[in-house]
């Protein structure tokens, strides 16, 4: 097994300069980030990235009336990363530019989890996934963690420059997040929030119901699957497909609820946008929930690490592996593996395919 460490920044502060923090300890990585999403976005979809540039300027009015908090901080990230704020907003706008300026085909996803208290061994909820994208986005990740002024802390997984994935705060609240599409994706361009954005302000919320009604009623361009879960009370959790035009809500079943890349809250008989390519969402989705069934009532982290290092369908699997065939702006593996106890505010994660990469442990740290 690898013993990737995985890097851990910490910021705090107000959104200025919390954001400041963030570009000079990441400053390198986001670099780096920089250079591949330049070269992913002209190899994978003919976007110049001059052009993306360009393209998400039309975002700042939006996003200043939307959270200015948050356009503040991506202000802070630039200034201590010697970038300007349009390169870190363009690296949270990934979605906007392979989907909207070019029709990419997205081929894969990451398959996401929550197990309530009343199927886990030590009453926890369990919140998780494996997240699956292209592997040069692996070598700027890090676990950030932000202490607020205001607010819940949050510590979130992220490539460098991005604001949130999936991630938990200090209130017990944890969000995971997975590709969906449909017919209206990129139909609201003028209006629509980045997800990471999204993500982020939903991180914010120190209770579930806001976190969920955040989601709910933010303008959104694109599709995105959003799995919502808290410690609060004897735990819950809530998964939105939250499309353009409207939210799908799935809800735990017998205490255990998965979800990968395809919409389910519209039926069974839906296909809709489902692209060639996106079949292994279907298994996926199913083998995680069967393998996690099998260990009801004794569910904790060490057998959630084992579900997770499942290869039913390899390399198509919910341990996700390279397909050296493709080129490599097509390729996808599991980049990280995580594992959230929101009850006791711990995180798991492995650096890479978990059948390959020992897990962490990471808690809430005063800053260094």
């Amino acid at each position: 097994m690898k013993k990737t460490r995985l890097k851990k920044i910490i910021v705090s502060g107000n959104p200025l300069t919390r954001g400041r923090k963030y570009g000079e300890k990441a400053k390198s990585l986001i670099e780096k980030s920089v250079g591949k999403y330049q070269k992913a976005f002209r190899e994978a979809s003919g976007v110049t990235w001059k052009k993306a540039l360009e393209f998400s300027r039309t975002f700042l009015r939006r996003v200043k009336e939307y959270d200015e908090t948050i356009l503040e901080e991506i202000k802070g990230i630039a200034k201590g990363s010697d970038r300007t704020w349009e390169e870190i907003f363009t690296i949270n706008l990934r979605t906007e530019i392979l989907f909207g300026l070019k029709k990419s085909q997205a081929k894969e996803g990451c398959t996401s989890f929550c197990v309530l208290p009343e199927i886990t061994r030590e009453g926890k909820t369990l919140l998780g996934q494996n997240w699956d994208y292209k592997p040069f986005a692996a070598e700027t990740m890090f676990l950030l963690q932000v202490n607020q002024d205001q607010g819940p802390d949050i510590l979130t997984l992220v490539e460098a420059g991005q604001l949130a994935r999936m991630g938990m705060n200090s209130a017990g609240v944890g969000i995971c997040n997975n590709y969906i599409e449909c017919e209206s994706d990129g139909k609201n361009m003028d209006q629509g929030v980045p997800t990471p954005l999204i993500r982020r302000r939903a991180l914010d919320r120190d209770n579930f119901r806001e976190a969920v009604g955040t989601i709910i009623h933010t303008p959104r361009s694109f599709s995105g699957n959003y799995l919502v879960a808290t410690a609060e009370g004897e735990g819950d959790a809530t998964d939105l497909e939250a499309t353009p035009e409207t939210v799908y809500f799935l809800f735990p079943k017998d205490g255990l609820i998965v979800h990968s890349n395809h919409i389910k809250g519209a039926g069974g008989g839906y296909v809709g946008a489902f692209r060639e390519g996106l079949e292994n969402s279907i298994y996926r989705d199913r083998r995680l929930e069967a393998l996690l069934r099998r260990e009801v009532w004794k569910i904790g982290p060490e057998e959630i690490m084992q579900t997770l290092k499942d290869h039913f369908g390899h390399p198509y699997s919910v341990c996700r592996h390279a397909d050296p065939k493709k080129p490599w702006h097509d390729q996808w593996q599991t980049n990280a593996s995580v594992i959230m106890d929101l009850t006791d505010k711990v995180m798991w994660i492995a650096a890479g395919p978990p059948c390959e990469s020992e897990y962490q442990r990471f808690t809430f740290d005063p800053e260094d």
